[in-house]
This record gives C-alpha cells, structure tokens and sequence, in this order.
C-alpha cells in the first residue's frame, strides 16, 4: 500500500503460490512460443541444452499506483559451456480497482506478458 505497510485485497485468495503459478504459466508459453520440450531438473537424465533459471521478484498489486507489477530476473545458459546471459523482465497493466475481480485480470494481463517476452528472448 505505502513503502512501509502491506495491505490485502479483500476476498481474493491464491490457488497456490504465485511462484508456482508463474512456473506453469512460463512453462507452457515457452512450450508454445518456442516448440521446445520443458524439463525440471528432476526430469532431466543429461544436460538438456539450454537452462533457464531465474527469480519472481515481484508478482501483485501497486496499490499507489492502481497497477499489477510483475517482475522476473532471469538467467539463461543458451547451451553446456555457454555464457551465461541475465536479464530483467517486468511488465506494470493497471487495475480498474483493488477487488479480487480486476486485480486478478490486471495480473494475468502482465504475467502473461512477463512469460512471453521471456520465451521470446529464449526463443531467439
């Protein structure tokens, strides 16, 4: 709400967290903007290729300034023995209020948006 207090949206509530939500959702649009198999490190026996890392920095509401902000630190190795590459995605969509309703289209809106500029840049 303030640089120095949290406040919560009323009557909203997490299907799971959002790190993992966003996991999903990176996942299946890197599948789909790429053509590329996805595998955790569980799943994976050799080294894939390419390894995309990377850090959920942000994902909620600016109540200041009425906008869903996601932000993602990635990291990426484009192959074994590559330089590693590092890079910044976020993505601000405004709300039209602070109720679970349009706080969560604001914030599909700019992962959606973080997830595909992300497969993007892999993807290249």
């Amino acid at each position: 709400a303030t640089d120095t207090s949290i406040a919560y949206v009323k009557d909203a509530v997490w299907v799971e967290p959002p790190a993992r939500l966003f996991a999903r959702l990176l996942s299946d649009t890197l599948i789909a903007r790429t053509g590329r198999m996805v595998v955790s490190g569980r799943q994976a026996f050799s080294n894939p290729g390419a390894t995309l890392g990377g850090e959920l920095r942000s994902f909620g509401i600016d109540a200041a300034g009425n906008q869903a902000v996601v932000i993602y630190d990635a990291s990426l190795i484009r192959e074994q023995g590559g330089k590693l590459e590092k890079r910044r995605f976020e993505a601000r969509v405004p709300a039209s209020a602070i109720e679970p309703g349009p706080v969560g289209v604001a914030l599909n809106q700019a992962a959606n948006q973080v997830a595909t500029d992300v497969a993007d840049w892999v993807g290249r």
